[in-house]
């Protein structure tokens, strides 16, 4: 075992027990939740821009269907925990609206720019810097400077079309509400529909793979197979949706990353002398939010959680070192690019009510349509990113 791997081990000793420590307990709780996606992430080595990257790049479908997976997986976990007692939950059932066509759009396109998309870059800051720290930065001022779009503007609030329950909620369309005849209070019939989109989705990312290379088997430890090597799909899989479904038990809310974003920004403007009364009144938001400390925002210290889960990950695999080091590098060009990729998807979530984990993970784990339609735009937009990135900035795009 490798000095990096014990330092690893002891850091995240540390991180557990701290937490309590210095935490109140509800924040220390979903400080470790992104502590266990974090490293989870890194491990399962999948992220949701590079499931549209790899599709395009390099044709290979491996980690889009791994991520379709977990949302299949994960909407019958949720099914499980919230049968008969939705409407004690914060559940992500948003509008179907031009914001969220729009959104999903800008967002793809953005996430093709900048390689990652809002968990991704928190995840990068350990292994691609100067890239992610780019990224979030002008991520949080998209985000900043959309938030009183989201809030105020009709083409964001109101929907197409929504169901029974789904108006009580945000306004969008909840799927069990159209098979309560199934025994199951609609969930039945709401988890068919979602294995089968799922499946659709599988089928249409398998007409991409061209990856004809074959896979050899490899004697490994079980130190390897556990901590170094990527997880083994189903594992990948149990462990996402495993933490997802903890997370919705315990905060009766599901995953979002983007808005804390948005919120570090305005604390960044805070520091030049902006005052937190002026952020409130620009942004709509609660001016709680811009006086009190991080340590007392729930998602920020989830986020937080993900960059030292991430962290720890690549120190226990005895690699955090090597790819922090390389990952400083940057050139003007690179930073052009990753900063108008992250603005663009700061502005996208707040068009279409959140980012990756939470317009479109979240919502389709919830039963919620939109989650699909945003899935559908959010590939089209990356499509049309990567076909720009490859035309006017690099003729040969790395896969990231």
């Amino acid at each position: 075992m490798k000095k990096e791997s014990i330092v690893g081990f002891v850091v995240a000793a540390a991180f557990i027990v701290s937490s309590f420590v210095v935490l109140e307990q509800n924040i220390a709780i979903r400080f470790l939740i992104g502590l266990a996606f974090g490293f989870s992430l890194v491990r399962a080595s999948i992220g949701f821009a590079g499931s549209v990257n790899k599709l395009y790049r390099a044709h290979s479908s491996e980690v889009a269907k791994t991520i379709v997976w977990i949302f299949i997986v994960t909407s019958f976990f949720v099914a499980l925990l919230i049968h008969g007692e939705e409407s004690s939950y914060n559940l992500s059932i948003y509008p179907i609206n031009f914001g969220l066509l729009v959104g999903g759009m800008l967002f793809g396109f953005g996430m093709a720019m900048s390689s990652c998309c809002a968990t991704g870059s928190l995840t990068d800051l350990s292994s691609g810097f100067s890239r992610a720290i780019v990224t979030i930065f002008f991520f949080g001022m998209g985000v900043f400077l959309g938030f009183d779009i989201q809030s105020n503007s009709s083409f964001v609030r109101d929907s197409f079309f929504s169901s029974a329950t789904g108006w009580t909620m945000k306004g969008g369309v909840f799927l069990p509400d159209y098979f309560r005849f199934d025994g199951f209070d609609g969930y039945l019939g709401a988890f068919i529909v979602t294995l089968v989109f799922g499946l659709i989705a599988i089928k249409v990312a398998n007409s991409f793979d061209k990856n004809d290379s074959c896979n050899q088997q490899e004697e490994l430890t079980l130190f390897e197979k556990t901590f170094v090597k990527p997880w083994k799909i189903y594992i990948s899989v149990l462990a996402i949706s495993s933490i997802f479904t903890f997370l919705l038990y315990y905060s009766h809310k599901g995953w979002g990353a983007s808005s804390a974003l948005g919120i570090w920004f305005g604390k960044f403007l805070m520091l030049f002398g902006v005052e937190a009364e002026s952020l409130s009144l620009f942004t709509s938001k609660d001016i709680t939010l811009f006086v009190e400390p991080l340590t007392m925002h729930t998602t920020s210290m989830q986020n937080i959680g993900i960059v030292l889960g991430s962290v720890t990950a690549l120190l226990i695999a005895g690699v955090f070192k090597e790819k922090f080091i390389a990952g400083l590098k940057i050139t003007p060009k690179g930073l052009l690019t990753f900063a108008l990729g992250g603005f663009l998807m700061g502005i996208g979530t707040r068009l279409s009510n959140g980012c990756n984990v939470g317009a479109l993970y979240t919502p389709i784990a919830e039963f919620s349509l939109s989650g699909w339609i945003y899935l559908v735009f959010v590939v089209v937009g990356g499509v049309l990113g990567n076909m720009f990135v490859q035309r006017y900035i690099s003729k040969s795009c790395s896969v990231v």
